[in-house]
C-alpha cells in the first residue's frame, strides 16, 4: 500500500494536474476577457473621472497640474481604465476563485475565504473613496506647503500624480487585505502560535511582493516607508493571533499519559441513522455529534476540519465501524496525526432487549490510551460493583446472535487485571465467540 502524504477531502477527485491547470486557465481567461471588455467601456468616461480626481488632488489655489508628456498621460489613462474595470470585475473573479478553490478547502476555510473576499471588496471601495476624497488631497497639500515656504512655484505632472496616487491606494488595499486575513484567520481559529510561521511567510511575502511591483522605481523612500509600515501594521493587528495557544473547542482538554505526553481525545457521537445510543464521554474528552458521519461525506469533512483546527490526536467513534470509512479518509486522519477507535455501540445495542446502558458504559470505561490500564480497570470495576449482574461475557468480537439477560453484561477484550478484579467481585466470567 502506498503511504499517503497529503490531506484528501470528500470533494477531491483524481483528475490530473493538467486538468486542474486547464480549469484554472479557463477561469482566468474568462476573467481577463471581462476585464478587457470593461476597460473598453470605462475608457469612454475615464477622462471625466480623472479630471474630477485631479481637481481634488490639485494643491494649488490656481491650477498647477499639467501634462508634460502626452504618451505617459495616455498610458496612465488606460491604466486607470483597467483598474476601474478590475474593480468592477472583482465580484465575478471572486466567484471564479471560490468555485475553483472550494473543493480543496475545509468547511472553516471555505467560510473564512468567502468572508475575506466579500469584506475585502467592500473595504477596497471604502479605501479608494477615502484615499481620493481625503487622504491624498491632504498629502499633496502638505507637500505643496513646503514649496510655498521656500518661494518655489509648484508645477506638477498629472500622470505622475495619478501613478503615485494609484500606488498609495494600492498599498492601502494590500495592507487592509493582509490585516483582514490575519483577523479572520485568528477569529476562525485557523491561526495560532503553532502555525504562525507558515501564515507570516505567506502573508508578508505576498503583500510585500505586490507592494514592490506597483511602487514607482524612482521613489525608494516611499518603498522603504511603505514596507516598514505595512509589515508593522500586520504584526500589530495579528499580535494576539500570532501568539495564541492551540485553539480550544468542543470540550477538548489536554490529557496526560503515563509518560507525561499530552493528548487530545475527541468523542464522535454519531447516531448512525438512529442505531447508535447516546452515552456520556469520559472526563476531558471533547465531543462532536453527527447523524451519520460514516455515510455522509459532508459530515466527514466537518470532522476533518475539527481535527485539524483543534489538534485532536485520537477519535473515539460511538457506533461507526472503522472499516466502513473510505481508506483515503482514514489515511487523511493519520496524515493529521489522529488515531481512530470505535466503541461499536450500534452493535452492542442489538445484544439485549431490556434497554440497559451497562454494556455501553463498560465500553466507554474500558478505554485506554492516554488513560492507563489501571484507571480503565478501576472504572469498569466501579460500574460492575454498582450493578446487579452475576455473569460477564467477553471475547475479541461480539458473537453473532448473542442475547444478554438483565443479570448479564458484555466486555470486549478485557485485560487480565480487569478479569482478575471481576473474579474477586464474585462474578462469573464466560468466554463467547462464534
Amino acid at each position: 500500500m502506498i503511504a499517503m502524504n497529503d490531506l484528501h477531502l470528500s470533494s477531491d477527485d483524481r483528475n490530473t494536474i493538467q486538468s486542474h491547470l486547464d480549469e484554472f486557465t479557463r477561469r482566468v481567461t474568462s476573467t481577463v476577457i471581462l476585464v478587457i471588455i470593461l476597460t473598453g467601456i470605462w475608457s469612454f468616461s475615464i477622462d471625466e473621472i480623472l479630471y474630477h480626481i485631479l481637481l481634488r488632488l490639485d494643491p494649488c489655489q490656481a491650477t498647477c497640474v499639467n501634462i508634460f508628456s502626452p504618451d505617459e498621460w495616455a498610458s496612465t489613462r488606460w491604466l486607470s481604465a483597467s483598474l476601474m474595470a478590475l474593480f468592477f470585475a472583482a465580484p465575478y473573479a471572486m466567484i471564479q476563485a471560490y468555485t475553483f478553490a472550494q473543493p480543496g478547502l475545509l468547511p472553516s476555510e471555505r467560510r473564512a475565504f468567502a468572508i475575506w473576499m466579500i469584506l475585502m471588496w467592500s473595504l477596497s471601495f471604502v479605501a479608494l473613496v477615502f484615499s481620493v476624497a481625503e487622504f491624498l488631497p491632504w498629502l499633496y497639500s502638505y507637500g505643496h506647503s513646503f514649496n510655498e515656504e521656500t518661494g518655489l512655484v509648484g508645477r506638477y505632472d498629472a500622470a505622475e500624480m495619478i501613478r503615485i496616487s494609484i500606488s498609495i491606494a494600492w498599498a492601502i488595499i494590500l495592507v487592509l487585505a493582509s490585516m483582514t486575513i490575519v483577523s479572520i484567520a485568528g477569529m476562525s481559529k485557523l491561526l495560532w502560535s503553532g502555525n504562525s510561521g507558515w501564515w507570516r511567510l505567506r502573508i508578508h511575502g505576498m503583500m510585500l511582493m505586490l507592494l514592490w511591483l506597483v511602487i514607482p522605481n524612482g521613489l525608494p523612500g516611499l518603498l522603504f516607508t511603505l514596507t516598514i509600515l505595512a509589515s508593522g501594521l500586520v504584526e500589530l493587528v495579528g499580535w494576539k493571533a500570532f501568539r495564541a495557544d492551540m485553539p480550544v473547542g468542543h470540550g477538548l482538554k489536554p490529557l496526560l499519559d503515563a509518560e507525561g505526553g499530552i493528548h487530545r481525545v475527541l468523542y464522535v457521537n454519531c447516531s448512525c441513522c438512529g442505531t447508535s445510543p447516546q452515552i456520556k464521554p469520559l472526563e476531558g474528552m471533547g465531543k462532536v455529534s453527527f447523524s451519520a458521519v460514516c455515510r455522509n461525506e459532508e459530515e466527514q469533512d466537518i470532522l476533518l476540519d475539527v481535527v485539524k483546527r483543534f489538534g485532536a490526536d485520537k477519535l473515539v467513534f460511538s457506533g461507526c465501524i472503522i472499516e466502513s470509512f473510505r481508506v483515503d479518509y482514514i489515511d487523511s486522519l493519520r496524515f493529521l496525526g489522529c488515531d481512530t477507535f470505535s466503541l461499536n455501540l450500534a452493535h452492542l445495542s442489538t445484544i439485549r432487549t431490556d434497554n440497559s446502558m451497562l454494556d455501553y458504559e463498560l465500553a466507554m470505561a474500558s478505554l485506554t490510551g492516554p488513560w492507563s490500564e489501571n484507571s480503565a480497570t478501576d472504572r469498569c470495576a466501579k460500574i460492575l460493583e454498582d450493578s446487579n449482574i452475576d455473569t460477564v461475557y467477553f471475547g475479541e468480537k461480539i458473537p453473532f446472535g448473542l442475547n444478554l439477560e438483565p443479570n448479564e453484561a458484555w466486555i470486549t477484550s478485557p485485560t487480565d487485571s480487569l478479569m482478575a478484579i471481576i473474579e474477586k467481585q464474585g462474578l462469573s466470567m464466560k468466554y463467547s465467540s462464534n
